[in-house]
């Protein structure tokens, strides 16, 4: 089968050596780039789409697939590039013809390339981290949150209880909050601070914000949580308290699985609409909090004493314990309530909605609403929690997806092995591609 990888920047290096792996079992391989920085390593054809000139920006609808591009809404990187990126993603599907791609839905040419595959009928693989449990890893469809196909494993009960008491007791943290050593960050950010750059003044102008508008933006940052830090409290209990815990954004967690509710301050303000007079939303800080604090938001609460931006360094134990119960796009605490650990709605997990109806809402305001109508809705159990885990890893693979720099790990043999061989599983069931 022929195989196309999408470039992902400092991940591409990981790509590159299940690139090899499914070469070496009989498959073609071919590569769709955007940053020339971060190409395939030779391995199997490159097609490179290049950088538009100036006659093809051309002002022109935003494509929904890139709705939430984060080069548009924070970098400054426009929409007249889209038009570009589009026609020359079509070509390249076009001359390299895969019968499978695997990429991510995160940058402006991947959210590209998994729409016009959708419209093609191509599969496009997101393989991804799960959150629990971890080392484990999920093939998603396109820009979705539904599994192409899982191993079907099946974990003895005990171990199944084991976790899910680990879970429940804050024992067993998701696998995205493992933090690197000192320095493997140190030669992260080095490395990809200077390919990155490489790229920008190569061309590079979409997906990779300038240095000057970097800077302006942590210089945004640092105010904006001085801000929040002058305005933090506590919220009152007099009345109902929602818990509203920030995503952090660019995220494709949010931006992308997240639509429609991707502005996270237009959530807020629904979720006050759906509460009596005398109830709040209580807003609390993402641990590695980015531009989702933003101006509008701290406008809100100033013009608002009904939103609360709690203290920054309030830990999820104290904020669930002085709330009514907490409301969440695609967090993490929405999985978390299943196993007892909090009270949470979500909007936006499928798993959820589909297996667990009752930690689920599908509105804002539908979630407020049946939060107040029914006060055990949304609490979970170890013993829940337990059942949803048979689901995640029966939806799920063993192995580990990651940049080397950040995880080195990742390129063991057995790690390549056992990545590789999930992907094989799912190219084993997908239907052959008749010759044109």
């Amino acid at each position: 089968m022929q195989v196309v990888f999408v470039e992902n920047r400092g991940k591409t290096a990981f790509w590159a050596k299940v690139a090899q792996a499914l070469m070496a079992s009989g498959h073609s391989v071919g590569w769709i780039v955007q940053n020339p920085f971060y190409a395939g390593r030779g391995l199997g054809e490159t097609f490179s789409l290049g950088f538009p000139s100036v006659a093809d920006m051309v002002d022109a609808p935003v494509p929904e697939a890139v709705s939430t591009d984060r080069g548009r809404q924070y970098f400054g990187a426009g929409s007249r590039h889209y038009t570009y990126y589009a026609r020359r993603v079509a070509e390249a599907l076009d001359h390299l013809r895969p019968d499978v791609v695997i990429g991510e839905p995160t940058l402006m040419h991947e959210l590209l390339i998994s729409a016009e595959c959708r419209v093609r009928g191509t599969p496009y693989l997101h393989p991804t981290m799960t959150r629990y449990p971890g080392g484990r890893f999920n093939l998603l469809d396109g820009d979705t949150q539904i599994p192409v196909l899982g191993s079907g494993e099946v974990w003895p009960r005990d171990r199944l209880n084991e976790l899910a008491c680990a879970i429940s007791e804050g024992r067993s943290l998701p696998s995205y909050m493992a933090k690197p050593t000192a320095m493997a960050a140190r030669m992260r950010r080095a490395g990809g601070q200077a390919l990155t750059t490489l790229g920008w003044l190569r061309g590079e102008r979409f997906n990779t914000p300038s240095p000057a508008r970097k800077l302006a933006l942590q210089s945004m940052l640092k105010k904006n949580l001085k801000c929040w830090a002058g305005l933090a409290r506590m919220p009152d209990v007099s009345g109902p308290v929602v818990l509203y815990p920030l995503q952090m954004q660019p995220e494709a967690n949010i931006d992308v699985w997240g639509r429609p509710y991707s502005d996270q301050v237009a959530f807020v303000k629904r979720l006050l609409a759906g509460l009596p007079e005398k109830g709040s939303v209580a807003v609390k800080a993402n641990p590695k909090m980015k531009y989702e604090a933003s101006y509008e938001l701290l406008a809100l609460a100033r013009s608002n004493p009904r939103v609360v931006l709690l203290p920054i360094d309030c830990p999820m134990k104290d904020a669930q314990a002085v709330t009514t119960g907490s409301v969440t796009v695609s967090g993490t605490v929405g999985f978390e309530a299943v196993f007892g650990r909090g009270r949470c709605l979500s909007l936006r997990h499928p798993v959820l909605e589909h297996h667990l109806p009752e930690f689920h809402a599908d509105t804002p305001e539908d979630a407020v609403a049946r939060m107040l109508a029914d006060p055990d809705l949304g609490r979970g159990s170890a013993a829940r929690g337990a059942d949803l885990l048979a689901q995640l890893v029966a939806d799920s693979f063993e192995g580990t997806i990651n940049e080397p720099t950040y995880d080195p790990n990742c390129l063991s043999p057995e790690n390549i092995g056992k990545v590789t061989g999930a992907i094989a599983q799912v190219l084993d069931h997908l239907p052959q591609k008749a010759d044109a």
